[in-house]
């Protein structure tokens, strides 16, 4: 979740005052008369007054976007909802009473996700069994493709390691384009080993993923769901993650072993294992942090309210 600090700097650079829509002062039969300076100026503080830092102004959340002025992230996805507001160029599409994640894929080679990887993934989380503030379900996933093309010195590792372009982290660090906005990033590859070891075809690290591409849809779209719940904190640790000891039927996770390349989704909590792991997508996920509006590379990327 986005720290108090950064909500702070949010409503630094988001904040525009609302000026009180001109009123009539009450009349007495002996003629018209003007509200004091003072009773101009309440009005102004109370139309102006921002409770909970996000970037807008109390009476702009109840009575135009709908959102909680007592809360700065209405939707509970990370954005203020300020930001996804007035940030279109930052996070293109948000909205602050649904769910919203967004990733950033490059890749080392001529050709990234396809289109049809990404509708799979994409409709996987329109589908997600999670409510939003605005009554619907599911979770708006923004899938940014990238740079392709991008120099790898041979396999890329899930950790860092000694040498330049040959771990996850080298890539988001000199290639990520919207690190700053809040966004996951994947990197699409040739080779990829996780824990140093080679015969891996994918790898998730929080807030960052490496993976193969495959000629099936199928194939490379679970891949991908599964590396990217490791991104969002699914941690080998977990009962039954990375692991062939239950039953699809007993845990019905594309984080199971048995779930890989055959399914997309997560689990519900509703097989044996009993983990909601869409509630965690949902709620508890790791985050990247939201620093664009504390360093200022995105105030020109934002309207005014």
């Amino acid at each position: 979740m986005l720290h108090v600090g950064a909500v702070v700097l949010v409503t630094l650079l988001l904040a525009g005052v609302v000026l009180p829509a001109a009123g009539t002062a009450a009349q007495d039969t002996s003629g018209g008369g003007a509200d004091s300076p003072n009773a101009r100026q309440a009005q102004t503080d109370a139309n102006a007054t921002d409770t909970d830092g996000d970037g807008l102004s109390d009476s702009r959340e109840r009575s135009v976007y709908g959102t909680d002025p007592t809360d700065a992230d209405t939707d509970g996805d990370g954005y203020p909802d300020g930001m996804e507001v007035r940030c279109e160029q930052a996070v293109p599409g948000a909205d602050p009473l649904r769910a919203d994640i967004y990733v950033e894929v490059d890749s080392t080679q001529s050709a990234t996700l396809s289109d049809s990887v990404r509708t799979s993934v994409i409709d996987t989380f329109d589908s997600a069994p999670v409510s939003n503030p605005d009554g619907s379900s599911g979770i708006d996933f923004h899938l940014v493709r990238d740079e392709i093309n991008l120099s790898v010195n041979g396999t890329v590792y899930s950790k860092p390691h000694a040498g330049p372009g040959n771990d996850i982290y080298d890539f988001r660090a000199n290639h990520s384009e919207h690190r700053s906005d809040g966004y996951y990033y994947v990197l699409v590859t040739e080779n990829v080993a996780y824990n140093g070891e080679e015969y891996f075809v994918g790898a998730g690290r929080p807030q960052v993923a490496a993976m193969e591409r495959f000629d099936s849809t199928r194939i490379t779209a679970s891949l991908f769901m599964h590396e990217f719940g490791h991104a969002m904190g699914f941690g080998a640790h977990r009962d039954g993650i990375d692991e062939k000891r239950y039953s699809r039927a007993e845990y019905d996770s594309v984080m199971n072993y048995n779930g890989l390349y055959k399914q997309l989704t997560y689990s519900n909590g509703t097989d044996s294992v009993g983990r909601n792991e869409w509630q965690f997508v949902a709620e508890n996920r790791t985050q990247p942090e939201v620093q664009c509006a504390a360093n200022g590379t995105c105030t020109d990327r934002c309207s005014k309210d």
